[in-house]
């Protein structure tokens, strides 16, 4: 456009070309127009300004149209007076009956079929009127709630709970690490007990033939399962010599899992133990058949299963109308020795068991995918059946 010739400036261009719009201005000056109307230039023109901030706004527009019923005809046709109408009563005020101003009117009629807007009252999300049902389950039977932090140490997630340190499920793939954060142990008997339980075993076990580290111990991560609650309580059930005690949690459980309609990396978990010097796996069977009994599931299918923290071990699945399938909802188990004895000193027969709660509540409310209860759709949430 521009020559520079004996250190003068000259002026190449030509009016047309110094005047003309570039691509995005001829763009800004043909609007408002309609997305699906833009040809290619002007969608390239359009994507070019979208990663610039506050220059086009993008906006929806609904258009809706209104027809006249056969019933909205009749009436139109239909000579009203609306002076009479505005004369016509609506409902009786307490100044209209202390005066009887209301005498020799006329009141108003209604039609009790007539379809009127539906209103949506104030409620508790669905998915926490099933966990205060669940919660209410659990004290009906004389259990105490435990609860604790969403984040612990490796040690009470898992090796309080005899989960080798070389075990899959510790690995990053499965499991949500807080970076740079190192978490304390509890006091020095009970790690030392936990240390012998993994290398040496106890009560005649080998534990785990390897070397226990301290440091992936102090680790700290969001808590897997709600079980690490239960080893707490353990502790807390050992100092106090409460036999026989009986506790249940509910709550939130984070694992690294690939999101489909049956897995989310966060869901929640019902948890329950029972320590008894008496109790034994007709009890833990008697316990789950009566809880799940209770939230309306007459039929559960019982397998044997296995967790490094419980022998006996089994599954608990129920079966999904729509999918045509069994879904495992978690793991229940008496707790080995190598998991009482570092808390107790002695092995104490331990019930134990944690179904997943979210899959609980799929047929109850007919959800098909366990990624809709936390959409948060206002129209779903307003539809939603009330628990119960």
């Amino acid at each position: 456009l521009i020559n520079l010739t004996n250190g003068k400036l000259l002026l190449n261009a030509k009016p047309d070309e110094i005047t003309r719009k570039n691509l995005e201005e001829q763009f800004l000056a043909n609007l408002p127009k309609k997305q699906e109307e833009l040809s290619p230039e002007e969608k390239l023109a359009f994507q070019n300004l979208q990663k610039r901030k506050k220059i086009i706004m993008l906006r929806d527009k609904k258009d809706v149209s209104i027809k006249i019923t056969k019933l909205g005809e009749e009436i139109l046709s239909q000579k009203l007076s609306f002076t009479e109408a505005k004369e016509l009563i609506e409902g009786l005020t307490p100044e209209m009956l202390r005066k009887s101003s209301w005498k020799g009117k006329k009141f108003r009629r209604y039609d009790i079929q007539s379809q009127v807007p539906r209103l949506f009252g104030g409620k508790e999300h669905f998915v926490n009127q099933a966990t205060e049902y669940a919660k209410k389950i659990w004290l009906d039977l004389g259990f105490k709630e435990m609860t604790g932090s969403l984040i612990v140490t490796g040690f009470w997630n898992f090796d309080a709970l005899f989960t080798a340190q070389d075990h899959p499920v510790r690995e990053m793939q499965d499991t949500f690490y807080i970076k740079d954060i190192e978490g304390k142990l509890p006091n020095k008997e009970l790690v030392n007990a936990v240390k012998k339980s993994h290398e040496g075993g106890v009560d005649g076990s080998k534990g785990w033939q390897a070397s226990w580290n301290e440091k992936d111990a102090k680790r700290v991560l969001l808590r897997t399962h709600t079980t690490c609650l239960s080893a707490k309580t353990l502790k807390k059930i050992a100092e106090n010599k409460e036999f026989p005690a009986k506790y249940f949690a509910l709550g939130k459980c984070f694992r690294n899992e690939t999101v489909d309609w049956s897995h989310a990396f966060e869901f929640n978990q019902t948890e329950g133990i029972v320590v008894d010097e008496n109790a034994s796996f007709r009890q833990l069977l008697g316990y789950l058949l009566e809880f799940f009994k209770k939230m309306g599931y007459e039929k559960i299918r019982v397998r044997p299963g296995y967790f490094p923290y419980t022998e006996p071990s089994l599954e608990i699945d129920i079966f999904h109308p729509e999918r045509k399938k069994w879904i495992e909802l978690g793991g229940a188990g008496m707790f080995r020795p190598e998991v009482t004895i570092p808390f107790f000193g002695k092995h104490i027969p331990v019930l134990a068991w944690g179904p997943g709660f979210d899959r609980i509540l799929m047929e109850f409310f007919d959800i098909k995918d366990l990624r809709e209860m936390y959409k948060n759709n206002i129209n779903q949430l307003r539809e939603m059946k009330v628990w119960r």
